[in-house]
């Protein structure tokens, strides 16, 4: 291998190196700048068995957003990739009463857990 070919060939790996190393670098400081949180929670009837299938609406109520999830078997939730803010989350089931908690602030990085024990009654009603 000539003097040359030498020179290009450790230019060229110098260059996927800077490459790697630049990628990298835009992984780690894209999620620095998420400015996301995580909203749980697991929702319960008085007796504290769970209600799966449980409508979740979270609300941010500095710009409207809405995001929307359902519980599982368990009666848990999992909202992650919320935008930090301010929030309101409501839970709506056939066969109980409505109910939300209100004032909820995600600073960036927050797991906030936003638990419910539902009141049997109509839809309509709130706790």
């Amino acid at each position: 291998m000539s003097e040359l070919q030498r020179e290009v060939r450790v230019k060229q790996v110098s260059l996927r190196v800077v490459l790697f190393i630049c990628v990298l670098l835009g992984v780690f400081c894209s999620r620095a700048l998420a400015q996301e949180a995580t909203i749980v929670g697991t929702v319960t009837d008085q007796s504290g068995a769970a209600v799966p299938n449980a409508a979740i609406t979270i609300t941010n109520t500095d710009t409207g957003q809405v995001h929307q999830t359902t519980t599982n078997s368990v009666g848990q939730y999992v909202a992650p990739s919320v935008q930090i803010g301010h929030y309101t989350v409501r839970v709506e089931v056939a066969g109980f009463k409505r109910d939300e908690q209100t004032g909820i602030v995600l600073a960036v990085g927050d797991r906030h857990v936003v638990d419910f024990k539902l009141e049997i009654g109509a839809a309509q009603e709130s706790a």
